[in-house]
């Protein structure tokens, strides 16, 4: 309510009898202030303008304080959630103040990440979440086109555009041009949303599966003669392993792009890419039967294998810049990042080669083997994303977060395991 207020108070400005002119002049430290001259002899109604102007920039200030309030608290209730700090005013400032404004968010909401790095429950619950919602939109925009268009062709032939509700999601505010650009666009083609529910996904399982691996190997490490068994867990890991084989398998037969494959194969196998939660317990088990420690960790090994080679198994089909969605100066900062992350998979692979893990389908016996493989499916998640005809300013400033935790230093990679959420 306090968003249609603030529009409100900003259509009241337009109110103003046609003896007043307005001269916008700098009132105190923020620049806002706004002085009213009258233009003809009636000097009682300067007062009385006066006197509303001083309650109208209170109610003013009341209310942007409160849409601050009000997004400082989503921002600490949501992990790693993309909503830039922009108030009423923000249409004044340049966008290099813009830009100083969304990096320091950043680094206010990774560390905020860094402290649900001590404890895995509230990561998981997030990533649960918006495994839903794309859930949810996956089935809206299946059903939506298959009440249009049949499933069968290709995204190409598709001849009915349908809205989606994907990109009314952030919270920010649009200047003029990209209002114009969005009514110029009401319309999206539902496979293109597809592909955005799929890719988000993807990303979302990916941050998870590794999460919890690095959590669990330093745990290990720091007792290393547990006696808890994850028994329940181990299944639960090795169900996830069976489901991404069989769905590489099955993929080569079905029809239409992986999008949609994958769309229709979630609905009827729901725990398709759903990373299960790892949790033990003390109880007595059988010492024959009992999963302890570094069992669960080998089928966590084996199911990052799998996927791996779910990731390698896709298809690649470049998007030219004529094919992608957005303004011109989107499309650059697309077509710049992509160039980057060019060059450092590029170094990468050749560090990979040169690895004693090179050509091999198990998992690597090193610790800085490892480091590369899990690099290796890093890259192939932001070069996924990048390739969508479909990229959001939020899932960009995504990717440019995450490939700043791959870095190369002296010969040597260096990859920071916290975990950084896919935006919706």
């Amino acid at each position: 309510m306090e968003f249609f207020k603030l529009s409100k108070f900003k259509n009241s400005h337009n109110l103003v009898p046609e003896n007043v002119t307005l001269n916008h002049q700098p009132n105190g430290e923020n620049g806002r202030g706004i002085s009213y001259f009258v233009s003809n002899s009636h000097p009682e109604n300067y007062n009385d303008l006066k006197d509303e102007e001083e309650e109208e920039n209170d109610d003013d200030d009341s209310i942007t304080n409160e849409v601050k309030r009000r997004l400082k608290e989503l921002r600490r209730n949501s992990f790693m959630v993309l909503i830039p700090e922009e108030t009423a005013l923000a249409d004044e400032d340049g966008e290099e103040e813009e830009g100083e404004s969304s990096s320091s968010e950043w680094r206010d909401v990774e560390m905020e990440g860094r402290k649900f790095w001590s404890g895995f429950d509230t990561v998981y619950e997030i990533y649960c979440e918006r495994m839903l919602f794309f859930d949810r939109s996956s089935v809206q925009h299946l059903q939506e086109a298959g009440a249009h268009v049949p499933l069968t062709p290709s995204p190409r032939s598709a001849s009915k555009k349908l809205s989606s509700p994907l990109g009314c999601l952030s919270l920010r505010n649009f200047d003029a041009q990209e209002e114009v650009e969005c009514l110029q666009k009401p319309c999206s083609d539902p496979y293109h949303d597809l592909e955005t529910a799929y890719v988000a996904q993807v990303c979302l399982t990916w941050e998870s599966l590794h999460c919890q691996y690095t959590q669990f190997s330093q745990k290990i490490s720091q007792q290393p003669e547990s006696l808890t068994s994850y028994n329940h867990s181990a299944q639960l890991f090795q169900q996830f392993q069976v489901l991404l084989q069989r769905f590489i398998e099955n993929e080569p037969f079905g029809v239409g792009s992986r999008s949609e494959i994958y769309a229709r194969t979630r609905i009827s196998l729901p725990k398709l890419l759903q990373v299960p939660k790892i949790q033990g317990t003390n109880e007595k088990e059988d010492l024959d039967h009992a999963v302890v420690a570094d069992d669960l960790l080998k089928v966590i090994q084996g199911s990052i294998l799998s996927f791996h080679e779910f990731m390698k198994k896709e298809k690649k089909k470049s998007v030219s810049g004529h094919s992608r969605l957005g303004s011109q100066s989107h499309i650059s900062q697309l077509e710049h990042f992509q160039s980057l992350l060019d060059k450092k998979t590029m170094k990468l692979k050749m560090m990979w080669k040169k690895s004693q893990s090179y050509r091999k389908k198990t998992w690597p016996t090193t610790t800085k083997d490892v480091e590369l493989l899990l690099g290796l499916v890093d890259v192939m998640i932001l070069s996924r994303v990048i390739r969508s005809t479909k990229v959001s300013k939020e899932q960009l400033v995504w990717c440019q977060e995450k490939m700043k935790k791959l870095d190369f230093c002296d010969g040597s990679f260096l990859r920071d395991p916290s975990p950084i959420l896919f935006p919706c």
